[in-house]
């Protein structure tokens, strides 16, 4: 691969003719007499602004003694260079606003675009692809709000054009998944059972096998830098969709974020247009805070403080596992609730909180299984 060399300068003819002029002593003036042109054509020529024709190449050989291909050449290569140049700028301000929209690098680093950042063309095709339109025109971004976005007093650095991206990905991967028609008595149902779940061998499978057949759409889809969301939850065609982001891969924080926006889906869901893109430790708006007592009362959170009350001093690993056993729930979600409470430091029995995308199965890995559809194309 030949590598192409850009000059420092884009150095045109004119500079050229300047030299020649200051050599012989002569004025631009004397130029124009001499080639038989206007001054203003020799002043257009000396600051480039007017291209050499072969008759103004024949002129400037009679008078400087070059070839006229000479000042053919530098021309030609100077307007060449200026036009790439041009485009360059052009292709440079594209990206800059692709950029101030979406995480361009992240997005492509996770598959969600496919190209390479230095190829202007392909990224706007791509880009456009993902949001589906036409042009780039993004004053429908700045129109569009997420109604139920909380943006952190804490995290200053919270970028909603990245989160609304990320909610765009995530309506895109619903469409892969498909599950029976939406019964809400039947999510009741499932929901008050959730407790159970979490301490069977294969709890998380058998859960959201079931809640599939409630007719709710989930998936794992990574979260985006910026938006500090654990998961989320809307309507889309019919069916309710809730999404974990895997922002901590750990066993209570998906228990908490499946129940907290199913909450969601069960008591805020009136208005299908409803978006909640939910941070669970910044519980702010009256919504998620009724999001949130519904969900800690199918994790018994209530249940696990009074058991812990008179043990406040010395929380111990048979403690956990005993009230485990006696409450029907994962030791792990106890260790968070303790310690979202101020009952345990944070510091203390985290070995109980595991690692979950290992039990959560494949197929609900969504840029796995886009991946795998495109590759099958």
């Amino acid at each position: 691969m030949v590598n192409k060399t850009k000059p420092f300068l884009n150095i045109g003819p004119g500079e050229f003719i300047k030299e020649e002029l200051e050599l012989r002593g002569w004025s631009q003036q004397d130029l124009a007499s001499i080639l038989g042109l206007s001054l203003q054509t020799v002043h257009k020529l000396i600051h480039n602004k007017q291209p050499i024709t072969l008759e103004v190449a024949r002129r400037l050989s009679k008078a400087f003694g070059q070839s006229p291909q000479y000042w053919l050449n530098l021309d030609n290569n100077y307007r060449l260079r200026l036009e790439e140049e041009t485009a360059e700028e052009q292709n440079t301000g594209i990206r800059a606003q692709l950029f101030k929209y979406m995480p361009l690098r992240e997005m492509c680093k996770k598959g969600w675009l496919l190209c390479d950042l230095t190829d202007t063309t392909r990224l706007v095709q791509e880009v456009k692809a993902f949001w589906e339109i036409d042009e780039l025109d993004f004053s429908f971004i700045d129109r569009e709000l997420l109604p139920n976005f909380r943006r952190s007093r804490a995290y200053q650095q919270f970028d909603a054009y990245y989160a609304l991206t990320w909610f765009k990905m995530a309506q895109k991967c619903a469409r892969l998944y498909s599950v029976s028609a939406y019964n809400r008595q039947k999510l009741i149902r499932l929901t008050e059972q959730l407790h159970r779940f979490t301490v069977q061998e294969r709890g998380i499978q058998e859960f959201l096998e079931r809640l599939e057949q409630t007719g709710v759409k989930f998936f794992l889809l990574s979260h985006l830098p910026k938006t500090y969301a654990d998961g989320a939850a809307f309507f889309m065609e019919g069916n309710p969709v809730v999404v974990y982001t895997k922002r901590y891969d750990r066993i209570d924080n998906f228990w908490f974020t499946i129940a907290h926006e199913l909450a969601h889906v069960i008591l805020h869901f009136k208005n299908r247009k409803s978006i909640f893109i939910d941070r669970l430790d910044q519980i702010e708006s009256e919504e998620e805070k009724e999001a949130d007592e519904l969900a800690s009362r199918w994790l018994k959170t209530k249940s696990i403080l009074n058991y812990f009350e008179q043990y406040k001093k010395y929380i111990s690993r048979f403690r956990v596992q005993q009230c485990s056993t006696e409450l029907e729930i994962h030791p792990g979600i106890i260790v968070g609730v303790l310690q979202h409470h101020g009952y345990l430091s944070h510091k203390n029995l985290n070995k109980f909180k595991g690692k979950v995308s290992p039990l959560i199965p494949s197929k609900y890995f969504a840029e796995d299984r886009m991946q795998k559809i495109r590759s099958a194309v």
